[in-house]
């Protein structure tokens, strides 16, 4: 009897294991979001709220005499908004080019945390990139809207736009594009680019992550099948942070954006 008991509370514990919702180190985020507003010199910060929490936004408008569009930039694994691999970079130099920029903090994991737990925030993400793209499409109206992403930011881009009935935005840019092994069916980025059907650029490097090139063809076959407009671009000598090639990376989006949206480039 006691052991038939013992069996079904083990049982009923791993059932509740298994449905936990992991929620983001809301008191990492305060850290981040601290140090970077005592540091921040391009840009100003915006705090907005999604699922009752608020996060930063670093919105870069220079105000340009005609802007090109809005894009909203989600970071990495283990980065942040204003990180100067990626992120900085591309908020910056967008914005120099006339794009406004949102560099958005994601939901993150503590620093001690597995990778599954980082991939249980996917669908947390949502929330917030929803609440992003609602603020820009407020204050930048009748203009194009990319979001632009980078490596976990890249799965949790795809996956959001995979699950939109409607188009929110108008183009993606998916940098170091992973697929990870999980058995969470919004990890798995190569069914999630297949479901999208925006104009989307899948961006990587030679020397990038195993996880990243190794499936870089198959990507290729689904975004050839999936709008005329998608491109595949591999940069010689680019790790996954894009090491020493920021302007690289920068000039090869702006210049696949310009061509979609029919602009000239500077």
């Amino acid at each position: 009897m006691f052991k038939r008991f013992f069996a079904h509370l083990i049982f009923a514990f791993c059932i509740g294991i298994s449905q936990i919702a992991w929620a983001s180190d809301m008191a990492r985020e305060k850290r981040i979001a601290d140090n970077i507003k005592d540091s921040l010199i391009i840009g100003e910060v915006v705090m907005l709220k999604a699922n009752g929490d608020e996060f930063m936004a670093l919105i870069n408008n220079q105000e340009p005499k005609k802007i090109r569009g809005s894009v909203i930039i989600l970071h990495g694994m283990g980065s942040n908004p204003n990180s100067p691999q990626i992120t900085h970079p591309l908020r910056r130099q967008l914005a120099e080019l006339d794009w406004i920029t949102a560099s958005i903090q994601l939901p993150i994991t503590a620093q001690d945390a597995s990778i599954s737990e980082d991939l249980a925030l996917i669908k947390e993400s949502g929330a917030r990139i929803q609440v992003t793209l609602d603020y820009m499409h407020e204050n930048y109206k009748n203009t194009p809207c990319v979001l632009i992403a980078h490596s976990l930011g890249a799965i949790m881009a795809a996956n959001f736009l995979a699950n939109q009935e409607k188009a929110t935005c108008d183009a993606v840019v998916l940098i170091g594009l992973p697929t990870l092994p999980s058995e969470l069916p919004e990890a798995y980025s190569i069914e999630l680019i297949k479901k999208i059907d925006i104009a989307m650029l899948d961006i990587y490097g030679s020397q990038d992550l195993n996880s990243v090139k190794k499936l870089a063809p198959t990507r290729k076959l689904t975004l050839k099948k999936n709008n005329p407009l998608n491109r595949q671009i591999e940069i010689s000598g680019a790790d996954h942070a894009f090491t020493g090639l920021d302007e690289t990376l920068v000039r090869s989006i702006h210049s696949w954006l310009s061509y979609v949206f029919k602009q000239n480039n500077h």
